[in-house]
């Protein structure tokens, strides 16, 4: 039954999909583009940006929703450094024919080669609860996602809000079969 179906994030195979179809990375669902142009980052967007808070972004704004209920099922956003994005089609409020970053690096020339995902599980602010239709208490689910080029060049970082009893996170990863040293150690 659909109602009871959590959500499946993929994110490992994510942009290899939306390479291969050229759709949108969430085409299964209703996408509402709120805002689209140029406003100012702050707290851990700025920081996942690595500018300082105050910098000028071109932002993409979203809803999304269950196209067969209309139940809002996502909030987010984009935030696109503003030499990539500044005057460009992005600062339109319309929803774009394929995967954002294909359009990035459609007008950047670079190709996004690492990402880094921040989950955090938290309470919704007063304007998330609105607009996920949330009961008074109920906690989401958020992601800060952080894509980079080759060279280091952030092009993209997103975050997504979604209820957290409507989501779950799979992470699907090969297992190393020689010993090694980890880039930091894992605290949990």
């Amino acid at each position: 039954m659909r109602e009871s179906r959590r959500l499946q994030r993929l994110s490992r195979h994510r942009y290899g999909r939306a390479r291969s179809d050229l759709k949108l990375l969430t085409a299964h669902l209703r996408h509402d583009i709120v805002f689209a142009g140029k406003a100012q980052v702050q707290g851990e967007i700025a920081a996942a940006m690595g500018v300082p808070a105050g910098t000028d972004v071109v932002v993409r704004r979203r809803h999304l929703h269950d196209e067969e209920t209309g139940k809002p099922e996502e909030i987010g956003a984009s935030y696109i450094p503003i030499d990539l994005a500044d005057g460009t089609y992005l600062e339109e409020p319309r929803v774009v024919p394929k995967a954002l970053f294909l359009c990035i690096e459609e007008l950047s020339g670079k190709r996004y080669a690492t990402a880094r995902d921040h989950w955090f599980s938290r309470l919704p602010t007063a304007e998330e609860a609105a607009a996920l239709e949330l009961p008074t208490g109920a906690p989401v689910m958020q992601v800060i996602h952080v894509a980079r080029a080759d060279d280091g060049t952030v092009l993209e970082v997103s975050e997504s809000v979604w209820p957290a009893d409507r989501i779950v996170v799979i992470d699907d990863y090969p297992v190393e079969a020689e010993p090694s040293q980890p880039d930091a150690p894992s605290e949990v």
